[in-house]
């Protein structure tokens, strides 16, 4: 993926010496919501891949309040040269949401972001197999050309969860503006541990575990 090189050269910079106490507060936090690591689970690539974006473009760092895509523009020991700098500025407008899968039109995918309802359309989509028509997942898109690309982690809602995920979003989409993405980014993390327990616990009903009084928040 495009932005793979970026993302890696963040995660190094922001997980270095100077910043060990950080990543350890960040793997506690996310691990928590996600479950146990285990090497030798199918999902552990995909869990770290989470974790890469998760901890690089959305969570703030303890010393500046300021997430490392936004931190590095003004790190002086962050080096970022002109040719860089535009897939670092696209990294920054990306969007994480949770969006529903339309359809397939060639090899251009049509998806609904649930908080804005906006219909987005990925041109010429590397990404052409793991969609179900519905299905909702969480996801990010980076700015790229006329389009957008995926970042490579997802998180895909088994289809029993889509009442309770709509119901939460239309909840979230009612408050003030200025409150729905932080609402929109702790309702992603909680689904994300539902999705967790979900697959740890399949014998338990889906609409058990995506649930308010599940107990698992």
């Amino acid at each position: 993926m495009i932005y793979d090189p970026y993302l890696e050269k963040l995660m190094s910079f922001y997980s270095s010496e100077f910043f060990a106490e950080e990543i350890e507060h960040a793997r506690a936090m996310f691990f928590n919501k996600a479950g146990v690591m285990d090497e030798e689970s199918p999902d552990f690539e995909m869990k770290m891949m989470q974790f890469v974006d998760w901890y690089c473009l959305t969570r703030p760092l303890n010393i500046s309040a300021k997430r490392p895509i936004e931190a590095c523009f003004d790190e002086p020991k962050f080096s970022m040269s002109e040719e860089e700098k535009p897939y670092f500025v696209s990294l920054l407008n990306h969007r994480h949401s949770l969006f529903e899968f339309l359809k397939f039109s060639g090899k251009d995918l049509t998806i609904r972001d649930l908080f804005s309802q906006y219909k987005l359309t990925i041109k010429d989509s590397p990404i052409t197999i793991g969609f179900e028509k519905n299905e909702i997942f969480e996801g990010r898109l980076i700015p790229y050309k006329d389009s957008f690309i995926f970042s490579r982690a997802f998180c895909f809602h088994p289809p029993q969860a889509k009442k309770f995920i709509l119901k939460e979003v239309k909840m979230a989409r009612k408050l003030p503006a200025m409150e729905q993405a932080e609402t929109r980014e702790s309702l992603i993390l909680t689904l994300y541990r539902m999705r967790a327990r979900f697959d740890q616990y399949k014998h338990v009903d889906a609409t058990r575990i995506y649930s308010n009084d599940s107990g698992i928040q």
